[in-house]
């Protein structure tokens, strides 16, 4: 008998109740967001361009060196 009215109790709540408690708990997470000030974003743009460019410019003389191993490789045999 006592199983009986659990199992009535576990019933899952409808989708539109589930919709709704998600909802609920999505507005109150998105209130617990701190944004960046402007210069904070300028400031990370500025480190992210910086790490792509100094990359970049290593990827570059890794494979002009790369490139002149290879072709003297080549021109040997």
């Amino acid at each position: 008998m006592a199983d009986q009215e659990i199992k009535k109790t576990d019933k899952k709540p409808s989708v539109f109740g589930r919709f709704g408690k998600w909802y609920r708990e999505l507005k109150s997470e998105v209130k617990k967001i701190v944004w960046p000030t402007k210069e904070q974003t300028l400031n990370n743009t500025g480190v992210v361009l910086a790490c792509c460019l100094v990359v970049g410019v290593f990827i570059w003389i890794v494979d002009a060196v790369l490139n002149l191993g290879v072709a003297g490789l080549i021109s040997l045999f």
